[in-house]
């Protein structure tokens, strides 16, 4: 499914219902500079013991996507972990 082009609001755009699906989802999500990332995805393993991460990276733009994957192999690998 392609992405929808990005607003410069979602402000009556979302039911109620809505708006708390993705509030809850948005509280899960890891986002920022590498650092935070990085502290993050400790923090969420610590917690979870997962022995896997999937990441998924919605952003609009492709060459902006494909960035945004290259960051996060790179705090990957600074974790010693594959990518």
């Amino acid at each position: 499914m392609e992405l929808l082009p990005p607003v410069d609001s979602m402000e009556g755009l979302l039911q109620d219902f809505e708006r708390a699906a993705v509030e809850t989802k948005l509280s899960a999500a890891i986002v920022g500079t590498e650092a935070t990332v990085k502290a993050g995805l400790e923090k969420l393993v610590s917690e979870t013991t997962a022995d896997e991460v999937i990441v998924v990276t919605d952003i609009y733009d492709h060459a902006d996507r494909l960035r945004s994957y290259e960051r996060v192999a790179a705090v990957a690998k600074e974790l010693g972990v594959a990518a």
